[in-house]
């Protein structure tokens, strides 16, 4: 897991992704997100993981799997 407020931890605001199925947290590091969410601020962090906040709840942390539970939008 990366810890919040990691500085080598980039943001990218140009990187928006929709979610195409819900998806729930397993852990207390990631965050919750529902089909037709938005996930900004987006940061691949490793294989299948990346970083990014939840447009609607505004929860950051560490989101689903890549790319099944979201599509580049």
């Amino acid at each position: 897991a990366v810890p919040w407020g990691c500085d080598n931890v980039p943001v990218s605001p140009q990187k928006r992704f929709r979610a195409v199925y819900d998806y729930n947290a397993a852990d207390e590091d990631e965050v919750s997100f529902q089909d037709g969410d938005t996930i900004i601020n987006v940061q691949q962090i490793d294989d299948g993981w990346m970083y990014g906040t939840v447009e609607r709840t505004g929860d950051t942390g560490i989101a689903g799997k890549v790319p099944a539970p979201i599509s580049n939008q």
